[in-house]
């Protein structure tokens, strides 16, 4: 538990098992198969995830909290980039608001820089209007910060070491100190191709948060990010889902401030495994060069698996990859960046 191959992060936290697919970008998920690798008798993924008549990997659907690693990020003292829920979705369906917010609470009060990505984008913005209001009338309508509500929610969420470690003064300081939305959250969501970058952008943007982002990959089509006039918080029609920011923090287009809408940073991936969806290389440079006209640093992941090119009008596959994922940037045919979110 903890330790991660993913470039873009440096450990992940699992606190939630189980999942369940929402769409085509949810094929060949990764999390899937090691859910139904280890779903035996007594395993981790128990009732979490089983195989077809024709040995494929499913979900069944349950979700469920890990206790015993509940409080992880409280005990790596070490700052360092953590990917919460690689094995699960955060905003799952199955998690309530509370449980939810008792993860929130953790992230308040360990000093790392967490990094979200959901598939379930639409229950975002409902549950940051939840939080916010919960914690204004809770304490006999006295209230208390979004944050500090969020402990006391992890620390009746947490069970005996996890619980011992949130009692500690120094963690429960720096999560009722910690403003809202929190600095050290990331928010992002996951979008492989067009049509759900359409239906879960406008949400994302919808959301307080000091840094966006938007996982590409596995890429499995193109993504124009320059849509223009989806839930950036402006009337601009030069604003898009990424916006040139000026040396004020403003959108260099309409004035508005920028911190609240727009996208802060990109990854962008092929898909990896041995039923990996073509990728095409032109999908990713596409990306790229709209990241840097809207000056929005990209991290370029993977070519994945089955990386293609266009050549004279026909499909091509690209020479035999010795890094079996593509991530090996001595065999990328473009020199692709791998940039990370400049912060407040």
């Amino acid at each position: 538990m903890g330790d991660t191959t993913i470039e873009w992060t440096q450990k992940s936290w699992n606190p939630v098992r189980g999942c369940s697919r929402v769409d085509d970008d949810c094929i060949n998920c990764y999390a899937e198969g090691v859910a139904a690798r280890f779903s035996g008798p007594g395993l981790a993924y128990e009732g979490l995830a089983r195989r077809s008549s024709k040995g494929l990997p499913l979900w069944t659907g349950e979700v469920r909290m890990v206790p015993e690693h509940f409080a992880d990020p409280i005990r790596w003292r070490r700052p360092r980039r953590i990917f919460v829920n690689s094995m699960s979705d955060m905003f799952h369906e199955e998690l309530s608001n509370e449980q939810i917010a008792a993860l929130f609470g953790i992230m308040a009060a360990a000093p790392h820089t967490f990094q979200t990505l959901t598939k379930r984008a639409s229950r975002m913005p409902n549950w940051f209007a939840w939080v916010s209001r919960a914690a204004r009338e809770c304490n006999d309508g006295r209230g208390m910060t979004e944050a500090a509500f969020c402990f006391a929610l992890a620390q009746r969420e947490a069970r005996d070491e996890g619980r011992a470690l949130l009692s500690r003064s120094a963690v429960v300081e720096a999560a009722i100190r910690a403003p809202w939305p929190l600095p050290n959250v990331h928010l992002g969501v996951s979008c492989g191709f067009q049509r759900v970058a359409d239906e879960r952008i406008p949400y994302l943007l919808q959301c307080p948060a000091v840094v966006r982002w938007v996982s590409a990959e596995p890429l499995i089509g193109p993504i124009d990010f320059g849509k223009k006039g989806l839930g950036q918080g402006s009337d601009c029609p030069e604003c898009g889902w990424m916006v040139l920011v000026d040396e004020d923090g403003c959108c260099a287009s309409c004035g508005e401030d920028a911190m609240w809408y727009g996208l802060d940073w990109i990854v962008v991936g092929g898909e990896s495994g041995h039923r990996a969806r073509p990728f095409d290389l032109d999908w990713g440079r596409s990306i790229v060069a709209q990241c840097k006209v809207a000056d929005v640093p990209v991290f370029f992941k993977q070519l994945g698996s089955n990386p293609v090119a266009y050549q004279l009008g026909s499909v091509s596959p690209l020479p035999k990859l010795q890094d079996g994922h593509g991530g090996d940037p001595a065999e990328w045919p473009d020199p692709f960046l791998r940039e990370f979110p400049r912060t407040p």
